[in-house]
């Protein structure tokens, strides 16, 4: 399953993200997790470890929207998400810092060419998941 974790409250994001997901790869294949409503950041990051725990094909995809602090990004990538940012006009949002593996995503039709919309985010993500299964293959071959 690939987990892809989206930083900030905004919703229209998250809702634009899901909406481009679900067109290309079906909805029965997205599922999103939405923690912004969880009152604390200790009970967010319990129910990331709860979702996260759910184990499907690469080809289906848990987005998870609403990770508004560095803790809960970090808790996310320790269990394999890949962190999108949002890409708003020539802005990233201060409150999660981007770290060199994230991804910078935009709901928008125009947008710079380092940053990707959803369906490109979901192969990168993919792209990742199948090297590093076939790098873990190779090593336990060796």
């Amino acid at each position: 399953m690939i987990l892809m974790a989206l930083v900030g409250e905004g919703n229209d994001t998250g809702d634009a993200v899901h909406f481009a997901l679900t067109r290309e790869l079906g909805a029965p294949r997205v599922r999103r997790v939405f923690v912004g409503f969880l009152p604390c950041q200790d009970a967010r990051i319990r129910r990331l470890n709860i979702e996260a725990r759910t184990r499907g094909s690469d080809e289906n995809v848990t987005l998870v929207v609403g990770i508004n602090t560095p803790a809960e990004a970090d808790a996310m990538r320790n269990m394999g998400a890949v962190v999108c940012h949002p890409y708003r006009r020539g802005r990233v949002s201060a409150m999660v810092p981007v770290r060199p593996l994230d991804l910078m995503i935009s709901a928008d039709l125009v947008h710079p060419e380092h940053v990707l919309d959803a369906v490109e985010a979901y192969s990168e993500c993919f792209t990742r998941r199948a090297a590093a299964r076939k790098q873990r293959r190779t090593q336990g071959a060796a």
